[in-house]
């Protein structure tokens, strides 16, 4: 019986752990409005590491999350229709800010290393597959369009500062010609 009571613990801890992650990963969903779903298969640790270095700059976390666990917190978000997402080893990155930026990354990996699959999104509460965050990858990001914006209302304001530049320029040449002759007249007409 001795023998039985610390297994016993032991599944008490492991349980305990469980039920700590899962609320963790659950925080985790509450808190962040966007979470991507890729499949991976045979990544070596080097190339999550890659994958992970890539996803810090834009996403919030990166979790490998097990179906079981998954499953458990979708019904408790109410999002049961996302486990389609939950096709063989799942890694779920949370983002806070642009999603396309997000997504632009896990595409380029997906794409350089052939074996990471979008399988699909949360954002802002509603469910997107893999089609639609391929095109939200291609669209710029915020910077990139206010840049666009900035350059393009800079541009004729520019243009316009040129072409004030030129004509007081001109304006100033002017004055200074009329000024010449005024000072030479008088001279001429006394001597």
């Amino acid at each position: 019986m001795e023998k039985t009571q610390p297994q016993k613990k032991q599944k008490d801890s492991v349980s305990y752990e469980k039920q700590l992650i899962l609320r963790e990963t659950e925080k985790e969903f509450h808190s962040s409005p966007n979470a991507f779903f890729s499949r991976f298969e045979r990544l070596t640790v080097q190339d999550m590491s890659e994958l992970r270095r890539s996803l810090e700059k834009v996403s919030k976390r990166t979790l490998v999350v097990k179906h079981a666990m998954a499953r458990k917190i979708f019904g408790g978000l109410k999002l049961e229709e996302a486990s389609r997402f939950l096709e063989g080893s799942v890694l779920v990155t949370f983002g806070e800010g642009e999603p396309q930026l997000v997504s632009k990354t896990l595409v380029d990996y997906a794409k350089a290393h052939g074996n990471l699959k979008l399988n699909g999104a949360i954002l802002e509460g509603k469910l997107y597959d893999s089609d639609f965050l391929k095109a939200l990858a291609r669209l710029p990001s915020r910077i990139e369009l206010l840049t666009a914006v900035a350059i393009q209302l800079k541009s004729p304001v520019t243009r316009l500062a040129m072409t004030l530049g030129g004509l007081l320029q001109s304006l100033v040449i002017a004055l200074n010609e009329v000024q010449k002759k005024k000072g030479r007249e008088p001279q001429a007409a006394n001597g």
